[in-house]
């Protein structure tokens, strides 16, 4: 069943948005993200111009971090107090990068920025986080011992010796302190990015609670969805007034969310620390493929889409109705052959039309993989617990 969405004016089927809602809330429950970097680009492949994109996902992204902290809290790995200092940067950081995404916007240059800064992100991640991986695996195989977790980095240590700025604050969940000003630069530094990419924050605020600060994994996890609930809200806020905000999309979509972050969040439960980061480093690399797929899309639709676009301006058509028309081999048709008599037109909308489906075929076959294997996770993890008390029975 086709859905038309009238704020971005798109229109397609409300099983991929409850699809894509379920996987983001397994994927992010189990990182502790709001999933952004998985549903801002699923949204834009699927048609939404990227500044809906953003501002849907924001409102979506509130509502599945609130059902994901209250699993995160009850197994004590929330830190409200970094949060809540974290939200005093986050916040203006948050306005700063929508007012340079819709500054983007307006000059024509929002797609292709957000999805170069997407992959230059994403690709340092991918490599970082899984050269950290081997090289804790090869220290366990040398040692001869399990490694659960890694908590400290050289990066950690040097932030806390040199910048001992007061006022300074204890942390009872992670059982270290900081300076208050330190959290503050991180958390404007991740609303910037957030406000620009449409993400939560958790893509950049996870890797920063680990490697700048020093929070264990888990601890990381749950912290970043409880602020990203905040930063959400705010998100949603600043893109509602701005008309960036579709609304039945992200409502389909929390759906779905609300239900697959249950089980992401208590596979937690059952799962050592550097797993958790390996799996986010895998997840990383599939992400930026799909991006990179998108962006080579775009590029190949520059021969035409500038001139077409002012064509169907002159035919009285609307900037809204564009993404209806390009979503459809019958309309682009119609547009291009039939009423411009372009055909090369149309044979190149054929190129782009490939490799954006190609990029959402990628993104979903990538984001269901990691979902089943978290669930996997999930299932062995209750066997193990399941065995554990029969046995102590």
């Amino acid at each position: 069943m086709e859905m038309y969405m009238p704020v971005s004016g798109v229109t397609m089927p409300w099983w991929p948005l409850l699809l894509i809602g379920f996987t983001v809330g397994v994927v992010g429950g189990y990182f502790g993200l709001g999933g952004a970097w998985l549903v801002t680009p699923a949204l834009n492949i699927f048609g939404f111009p990227m500044i809906y994109a953003v501002g849907t996902d924001m409102a979506h992204i509130m509502g599945k971090s609130i059902v994901a902290t209250f699993r995160h809290w009850k197994f004590g790995h929330v830190s409200p107090m970094v949060a809540l200092v974290m939200l005093l940067g986050t916040f203006s950081g948050i306005e700063v990068g929508a007012q340079f995404l819709f500054w983007l916007t307006q000059i024509g240059m929002a797609g292709d920025v957000v999805r170069y800064m997407y992959m230059g992100l994403l690709a340092f991640l991918a490599v970082f986080i899984l050269t950290e991986y081997a090289r804790e695996k090869k220290k366990e195989k040398e040692a001869g011992a399990e490694i659960k977790d890694v908590v400290g980095t050289p990066w950690s240590r040097w932030i806390h010796q040199t910048l001992d700025v007061a006022p300074r604050f204890y942390c009872k969940v992670s059982k270290t302190s900081f300076s208050i000003w330190s959290i503050i630069f991180v958390g404007w530094v991740v609303g910037v990015v957030a406000g620009i990419l449409g993400i939560g924050g958790g893509l950049i605020r996870v890797p920063a609670l680990i490697y700048l600060v020093g929070f264990p994994t888990k601890i990381a996890v749950g912290t970043d969805l409880f602020e990203v609930a905040f930063s959400g809200a705010y998100g949603t806020l600043t893109y509602s007034l701005k008309g960036g905000v579709e609304l039945i999309a992200a409502v389909i979509m929390l759906v779905g969310a609300a239900i697959g972050a249950q089980f992401g969040t208590i596979t937690t439960k059952y799962v050592y620390g550097l797993v958790i980061r390996l799996v986010f480093g895998i997840a990383v690399i599939f992400a930026f493929t799909s991006v990179a797929t998108r962006q080579y899309a775009s590029i190949l639709s520059r021969p035409y889409r500038k001139e077409l676009e002012a064509l169907l301006a002159e035919a009285g058509l609307k900037k809204v109705d564009f993404p209806a028309i390009y979503q459809s081999k019958d309309k682009m048709y119609h547009w291009c052959i039939e009423v411009f008599n372009r055909p090369e037109w149309y044979a190149q909308f054929l190129k782009v039309y490939a490799w954006t489906t190609a990029a959402g075929i990628l993104m979903m076959t990538a984001a269901t993989g990691l979902c089943l294997f978290i669930l996997y996770q999930f299932a062995l993890g209750v066997q193990r617990e399941r065995a554990k008390k029969s046995v102590a029975g």
